[in-house]
């Protein structure tokens, strides 16, 4: 085990020294922080109380001026003045109850979106909006370092030297996959803790806000983390495979990123098709990761805590996408190590 941390601590030092990484993390933060300010917007865009009337009275409001506002308010019109050609008085009372209705109904549902909204801006909303939004495409992402970390061995011609010097195949292939699911878990460490710092710079700027609490806990966030990292591992166990079978960087990267986005275009087009495909589909990857990120806890509003790319109605359990990813990531581990071990290793490949 000392020799094991001694390698990852080795891999995470020739890491370090290279951009591709230092890349990939600042894709991930833009995309993250791009996420939450796109929430301070939605926030501020919304705040606007728009007519919403039935349809039978909105020429009469509107020729009023009147607004939800007004009308909640206690100055609304008064039955007299709704009245016209065609239109009784128990006609424009019930007309008036109508647009109470619609209006506190649209209020409420204003300060419900509202209130959604503004926990995804302050923290710890902010933090669980920016893993969920890392998460969409930490797989690509974690499947780009995979391909890169291990092909550029393939491509310098360092495997057979390192191996010479005594390095066991098993610690070498092992050491690199640890040393990337620490960066991965590490990412989404950094993502939120800026997240966090934004969150409360952005708080700052959002008016009309009295009232509102953030639903979201900690221990949402927790979850939402451990969930995003935990469905990044099968996109690192699926390229190191691929790169051990074709010693190739570029093939790593390709399959990756095809399957993540082909899967889902698959599914949506086999299940329109066929109906027995819908149990196929509750055993593949990708879909099983959609299903996995949205079931499960709820924020202390009711809502389920944020994530992007969940799956749809009648997805698998919670407990079945989990062990469903864990399955792909052992199995596809598994036979990369098999035959890391069983293969020949080359010269420089420069691919």
């Amino acid at each position: 085990m000392v020799e094991l941390a001694n390698l990852v601590r080795w891999e995470w030092f020739k890491l370090q020294r290279r951009w591709m990484p230092w890349i990939l993390l600042a894709v991930l933060v833009l995309v993250t922080q791009l996420s939450i300010l796109g929430a301070w917007f939605a926030f501020n865009l919304s705040g606007n109380f728009a007519n919403s009337f039935p349809s039978d009275a909105g020429s009469r409001l509107q020729a009023l001026d009147l607004d939800c506002g007004d009308i909640l308010e206690g100055r609304g019109p008064s039955v007299s003045r709704l009245q016209g050609p065609g239109v009784s008085q128990a006609q424009a009372e019930e007309m008036l109850r109508e647009m109470e209705d619609a209006c506190r109904r649209q209020r409420e549902s204003r300060q419900r979106l509202l209130g959604e909204t503004y926990s995804l801006i302050t923290p710890p909303g902010s933090v669980a909006l920016a893993v969920g939004a890392g998460q969409s495409i930490g797989f690509i992402l974690a499947a780009i370092l995979t391909a890169s970390v291990m092909g550029v061995e393939h491509s310098w011609g360092t495997v057979r030297p390192l191996l010479v010097r005594g390095v066991e195949r098993w610690q070498m292939l092992a050491s690199k996959l640890a040393m990337l699911a620490l960066v991965i878990a590490a990412a989404f460490l950094v993502i939120g803790v800026l997240a966090t710092i934004s969150g409360l710079l952005l708080r700052g700027f959002i008016s009309g806000a009295e009232g509102l609490v953030n639903n979201y806990s900690w221990g949402n966030v927790a979850e939402t983390t451990a969930k995003a990292w935990f469905t990044t591992l099968p996109a690192a166990a699926l390229v190191c495979l691929v790169v051990v079978v074709t010693r190739s960087t570029t093939a790593g990267i390709g399959i990756g990123f095809v399957y993540y986005i082909l899967e889902p275009i698959v599914v949506a087009i086999s299940t329109g098709f066929f109906d027995r495909f819908q149990g196929v589909r509750d055993f593949l990857l990708v879909y099983n990761i959609g299903a996995f990120m949205a079931a499960g806890g709820t924020t202390e509003g009711g809502n389920p805590v944020f994530s992007i790319g969940a799956g749809a109605g009648g997805a698998p359990g919670e407990m079945q996408s989990f062990l469903v990813i864990a399955a792909y990531t052992l199995v596809l581990g598994g036979v990369a190590f098999y035959l890391f071990h069983r293969r020949d290793i080359p010269g420089a490949t420069r691919s």
